[in-house]
């Protein structure tokens, strides 16, 4: 059972899944909704106002770009080096913000205009204990997600 210290949980509030962020502060699931600490500040995103949960992993498309444009830069070093010089760091800053950016798990909400970005140490970890949370709530509210139909429906 992961340790309750810290956290501003209610009184009976269960709490399932603690794990830390790559850039420092923690993110915990519980009952009714996640806690996200970073930065000193604690963000509560109750599962009633979670739209969508996306988790957005290594973007190889993008990263093959960047690549294409170091070599570019690197040939074009033989006919302007500063030219050249641009193209190649610039890609190599591309990829550098590709590879920061790997797992990242945004929590899309009704209530907010901007999700909750968040860069968990264990994805898998999370997801577990997010998905059948959610679930659940929604499940106990009788939503239904609209991506889904109904087989009696059709």
């Amino acid at each position: 059972m992961p340790s309750r210290r810290g956290l501003e949980l209610e009184r009976g509030e269960h709490l399932y899944y603690r794990g830390g962020l790559r850039k420092g502060g923690e993110i915990a699931v519980t009952d009714d909704r996640v806690l996200v600490r970073s930065d000193g500040e604690l963000t509560s995103v109750p599962y009633a106002n979670v739209s969508e949960i996306t988790n957005e992993s290594f973007n190889w498309f993008l990263a093959i770009l960047s690549g294409s444009l170091v070599l570019f830069g690197l040939y074009s070093m033989t006919e302007n080096v500063v030219i050249g010089a641009v193209f190649a760091l610039f890609g190599l800053w591309s990829v550098y913000r590709t590879y920061r950016h790997r797992d990242r798990v945004r929590i899309h909400t009704h209530s907010q205009a901007k999700p909750v970005e968040v860069f968990p140490d264990n994805v898998d970890g999370l997801y577990d204990e997010l998905e059948p949370a959610i679930e659940a709530v929604r499940d106990e509210r009788g939503e239904t997600d609209p991506d889904q139909t109904d087989p009696d429906t059709d």
